[in-house]
């Protein structure tokens, strides 16, 4: 499909960007205009420009020269419909899988949430199906050591009894960490728990003490283990791992720019940013040695609420990742070492390899997205 009568600003805009690149055609096809601001392969029928081009391709030249293994671990929280019909079609074009936790309110909600032959779809292919609790309530609002138990052990039992076997819990809103009866509980029933936020999650939990990094999240713990001698919670353990929220930095963008949620400004403010935060980890991990892993937390793929990633963005971000060699894994694929008290990533020479494959993933034209994003 070529450009045809598109307004004329935008048209110039694309002649001086072919002028620059040497490419000897008065007529580029549209699909082959990337959000990097360089001429290679995307599947939208329209275009994520930005007026200063050189931005993504630098990033992409910058990470394609490093050798280092790169891990992602992508997971969705609650369980809403766009997570089957926006999300799983675009990662399944790249052979990535992500860790879905369920909120079982969430399913067969109407219009929100995913039915359960869809969770049943996206288990059957291959994606982590873990549990984010009998329903969305929040643990630290809650009064009874019974409610709270019913939360947690009821989110485990209702995906049980679909054939599905969680092995991790996301504590609604990432909240109860510090509360040692919420902690004990998840332990009863996990073998891990998401009880925070943080922009790398290290795998000995050991951020500040032997890395200098956050604090707020890591001061005092040098290993996994869910206590301090006295019985006090720390911050981060097997039972309080950290999600970097995507959707929390995209209400950070959205507060300072104060400009559509989803215009070209925010979404190139927005992917550098994650760019910014998947390759973070180069400066803690070594060759053979896993120290650190981003692990990617987002809720709807849709341009229906302001807080959300648009399909057109999502794309753009796992092209990265596919694009730059990152290996994208689930929570399923982390062991534990309980003498260590650590994470590790099992099967580490060989997870992620399908994403490496040298086949430049297509969507089809039923996944195309017709909004143009304006420079």
């Amino acid at each position: 499909m070529f450009f045809v009568n598109i307004f004329t600003g935008f048209a110039v805009l694309l002649f001086f960007i072919v002028i620059s690149l040497g490419v000897n055609s008065n007529i580029v096809p549209s699909n082959i205009v990337s959000a990097y601001g360089i001429i290679i392969e995307t599947p939208f029928e329209d275009n994520f420009q930005h007026n200063n081009n050189n931005n993504f391709s630098d990033i992409t030249k910058e990470q394609k020269e490093k050798k280092e293994d790169k891990f992602v671990i992508l997971m969705f929280d609650r369980g809403f419909e766009s997570i089957f019909s926006k999300a799983k079609p675009i990662m399944d074009k790249f052979g990535f899988k992500a860790s879905i936790f369920i909120a079982c309110d969430y399913i067969e909600d109407g219009e929100k949430g995913m039915n359960w032959n869809q969770v049943r779809q996206m288990y059957n292919d291959g994606y982590d199906i873990q549990s984010h609790g009998l329903s969305h309530t929040i643990l630290t609002d809650l009064k009874s050591e019974n409610e709270i138990q019913s939360i947690i052990s009821g989110g485990k039992e209702c995906l049980q009894d679909k054939g599905m076997s969680p092995t991790a819990f996301q504590a609604p809103d990432n909240k109860g960490g510090d509360d040692p009866l919420i902690v004990d509980t998840i332990g009863k029933y996990f073998n891990f728990g998401f009880t925070g936020h943080s922009e790398l999650m290290f795998l000995n939990c050991d951020g500040w003490e032997n890395f200098g990094y956050d604090k707020d999240d890591y001061d005092g713990t040098t290993n996994c283990d869910p206590y301090f001698s006295d019985g006090t919670p720390t911050p981060t353990n097997k039972f309080g791992m950290k999600e970097w929220s995507h959707d929390k930095a995209h209400e950070k963008i959205n507060n300072e720019m104060n400009q559509d949620p989803h215009g070209n400004e925010v979404s190139y403010s927005l992917y550098k940013e994650f760019v910014r935060i998947v390759n973070s980890q180069t400066k803690f991990n070594e060759p053979g040695k896993i120290n650190a892993i981003p692990i990617v937390g987002y809720h709807q793929i849709t341009k229906d609420y302001k807080l959300a990633t648009s399909p057109e963005l999502f794309y753009l971000e796992m092209e990265y990742l596919y694009d730059n060699g990152f290996k994208v894994i689930t929570i399923d694929d982390l062991g534990y070492d309980e003498y260590k008290e650590r994470f590790y990533v099992k099967n580490v020479n060989t997870l992620g390899s399908e994403s490496s494959q040298d086949i430049k993933p297509i969507l089809t034209e039923s996944m195309r997205t017709p909004t143009v994003f304006h420079p």
